[in-house]
């Protein structure tokens, strides 16, 4: 009796052995498609690439990533109502997780249906009120499409959870502004340069935010910054120019355009310039009116 016994239990422990060979097959399956879709994307075979991912998510469908590689594939297969399939599934299985909300809008909006994208955006905020990403992407989808007012809020609340984000000041400073309040807007460009200084977009819209004030001395203050941080920024020394002209500062205004011609990558466009504004200067010199050109 006791051969057979060891037998049984031999017999057990190769059950037992085979099923974890078929476990490991499985899983080399899955991760076999994956490998193969990301190579595919790699090489910008979307379509191929979808095929894998949708092999991989098949095999494995409790596994949220496995959804959103096909999502991503769908996307750039331009196929938008399919990559929400995709994202839909993964948002059934994270449903704390605003991600699969915020892809969701994306592939809306790829189908200009805008209303059902903002409703995809307000979701992923409602599910998850205290990080920055969702009300990020609402205020600037917002403010991308004129809807400048009820985008400041969205903006100031993501920039209070993540004032680490350089371009969310931005889009705050520029929602502010088109909302009409300007000096919201100025506070939100300072207060990123403050925290961000190497991000340039900070100071040239601030710098037009102070032109169109007619606030000449304090957008030149700024200008100057920029050449300072970015010496080889030719349109930089264009913008000087022209305040240092408004400003009645003819000499170093022309002598901002030879500066921007000497840094230039093309110099073409900026001896235009620098032409233009000596023939300006002429021209005033003998008596004539003329304006520089913006």
């Amino acid at each position: 009796m006791e051969p057979r016994a060891r037998r049984q239990g031999t017999r057990g422990i190769g059950a037992v052995l085979v099923a974890g060979l078929i476990a490991l097959s499985a899983s080399g399956c899955v991760g076999g498609a994956v490998a193969r879709g990301r190579r595919a994307m790699d090489f910008g075979a979307f379509e191929e690439a979808a095929r894998h991912f949708r092999e991989a998510a098949e095999d494995d469908p409790d596994d949220p990533e496995r959804w959103h590689d096909l999502g991503r594939a769908e996307m750039a297969a331009e196929r938008p109502w399919r990559a929400r399939e995709a994202f839909e599934r993964m948002a059934a299985l994270v449903p704390r997780d605003p991600k699969p909300r915020i892809l969701i809008g994306f592939t809306w909006e790829l189908q200009r249906k805008y209303d059902e994208a903002l409703l995809a955006y307000r979701q992923a905020v409602e599910i998850a009120p205290d990080q920055a990403r969702p009300h990020r992407v609402l205020g600037t989808r917002l403010l991308r499409w004129g809807e400048a007012e009820p985008a400041a809020s969205p903006l100031a609340r993501a920039v209070e959870l993540d004032p680490d984000h350089a371009e969310t000041w931005n889009a705050l400073g520029l929602a502010r502004y088109h909302a009409g309040d300007t000096e919201g807007a100025e506070r939100a460009f300072r207060d990123g340069i403050a925290r961000h200084p190497d991000h340039q977009g900070l100071y040239l819209g601030l710098a037009a935010l102070l032109v169109n004030a007619h606030r000449h001395p304090d957008a030149l203050a700024v200008y100057d910054s920029v050449v300072d941080r970015w010496p080889d920024f030719a349109a930089a020394h264009v913008g000087r120019a022209l305040l240092l002209h408004e400003l009645g500062r003819e000499d170093d205004a022309e002598a901002a355009f030879e500066q921007a011609v000497a840094v230039a990558r093309d110099p073409r466009p900026y001896r235009e310039r620098l032409a233009e504004y000596r023939r300006l200067r002429r021209q005033t010199q003998d008596g004539a009116s003329g304006t520089m050109a913006p």
